[in-house]
């Protein structure tokens, strides 16, 4: 396989017809699958620990012989579910920072035991002496967290949009800095939000909050658990319209996604895609319900919707 090929599919890229082929050969024999993670272990790491430079330069550098071992030597790489990530030094601080790659998730351990889920397309850091002592993490995308308990020294999630402070529980955090999305949504304990120090709700079980379009927290019961199936690599939706869709596959997929129709389909859609299945397949899937059509853009990488 190309690896020019591998690396524009890595970058979201790839044309349609890309993506079957690299489907096509990594179906092929299970030694396709080995060289694709492998290529994608050093994608990721290059990624991480070339950041500023161009995408020119990092092409160079993903193309180089020595880009196996410098790998393996200046990152930490995590195996999950077969997908390959990465912790690396923060440059601003003591942090280690992880990056999630659109279409993909991991789970983590903390060292206090915490256990946290990330969602697709997500940047999440914490301290490098991470502990019992010191339990403040920064979040810009979407996470799960059940948290381990301790009154003594809450456990704080600080995101573009606002903090969460938990002492003990399990609650999801939607954060997108890009959307200027908030939602906080609580399934056991409680937790208490904050903007600028300054507490504006607490929830109790079964309580979501929401950051409207006029700035201001909404507190609601949660009517729907299947949008929080993303976890098992599901993307759910029940009732939802064509628009509030396309926005979430934007943030999952990183990708642009303009409506260029005057009037969307007014029609809801129910149902679930598997995120490894990838946009193009999500869309031609709604299409069976939801008519419109829609073209990509290979040169920006941005769909059009008609």
């Amino acid at each position: 396989m190309n690896k020019e090929l591998l690396y524009r599919f890595f970058e979201g890229n790839a044309s349609v017809n890309e993506e079957k082929q690299i489907k096509q050969w990594l179906d092929a024999s299970e030694a396709n699958h080995r060289v694709f993670f492998q290529e994608r272990k050093v994608y990721d790491a290059i990624l991480l620990t070339t950041r500023g430079t161009s995408l020119k330069q990092k092409r160079k550098v993903l193309l180089s012989p020595w880009a196996t071992g410098a790998a393996a030597a200046i990152a930490l790489l995590l195996i999950v579910s077969g997908l390959y990530l990465l912790i690396g030094k923060d440059s601003t601080g003591p942090y280690n920072t992880l990056f999630v790659p659109p279409g993909q998730r991991i789970n983590l351990i903390l060292a206090d035991n915490s256990n946290v889920w990330l969602n697709s397309n997500t940047e999440f850091r914490y301290p490098s002496s991470f502990s019992k002592k010191n339990r403040t993490v920064y979040l810009n995308g979407e996470a799960y967290f059940d948290v381990s308990k301790n009154e003594k020294k809450p456990f704080i999630v600080k995101t573009g949009q606002g903090d969460v402070r938990v002492t003990g529980t399990s609650f999801n955090v939607e954060a997108y800095s890009r959307f200027n999305s908030f939602e906080t949504s609580l399934f056991e304990g409680g937790v208490e939000i904050y903007k600028n120090e300054v507490k504006l709700a607490a929830l109790k079980p079964n309580e979501k909050a929401v950051l409207s379009n006029n700035g201001l927290l909404v507190v609601s019961k949660i009517e729907d658990t299947d949008e929080y199936l993303w976890r098992n690599g599901l993307i759910a939706f029940n009732n939802k319209q064509l628009e509030e869709i396309l926005l979430s596959l934007e943030k999952y997929f990183d990708i642009k996604i303009q409506i260029d129709s005057k009037k969307l389909p007014q029609h809801t859609y129910t149902g679930k895609f598997r995120q490894s299945d990838g946009v193009d397949y999500a869309l031609r899937v709604l299409q069976r319900s939801i008519r419109f059509t829609y073209e990509r853009n290979e040169e920006t990488g941005t769909i059009y919707i008609r």
